[in-house]
């Protein structure tokens, strides 16, 4: 949703489309080569990057949020039928599969920090 626009769903694709450029700048903000200048303009001090910035998408997931849009009258009618189909088809992802998943590329941490990263790109 922060990525394809759904009908319907503006508040809450804002919201993701929000994250996504949170993160972007929380990156940014958290580089190598910032500077401080705590003692004057002529002695900056490097900094190191303090942490890495994951932005995980965690893909649909089988949770109340899906059982409330798969039964709501005023969602976009194909963005429901598409939520319901995948639900009875059980096709929405778990959400021990979504964890395990983030948890195992936390442990590779093969990722640029700031980067958006799609549980079914992985």
């Amino acid at each position: 949703c922060a990525v394809e626009p759904f009908p319907t769903m503006s508040i809450y694709c804002a919201g993701k489309s929000g994250r996504d450029m949170f993160h972007s700048v929380l990156a940014k903000e958290h580089s190598s080569n910032l500077t401080q200048n705590d003692k004057g303009a002529d002695d900056k001090e490097e900094q190191k990057q303090t942490f890495k910035v994951l932005n995980y998408a965690p893909g649909l997931c089988d949770t109340q949020m899906t059982d409330d849009l798969a039964g709501c009258a005023v969602l976009d009618e194909g963005l429901r039928k598409n939520i319901s189909a995948s639900k009875e088809e059980k096709k929405l992802v778990r959400p021990e599969e979504t964890a395990k998943k983030l948890v195992q590329i936390l442990g590779l941490d093969d990722y640029e920090s700031g980067s958006h990263v799609d549980y079914y790109d992985v």
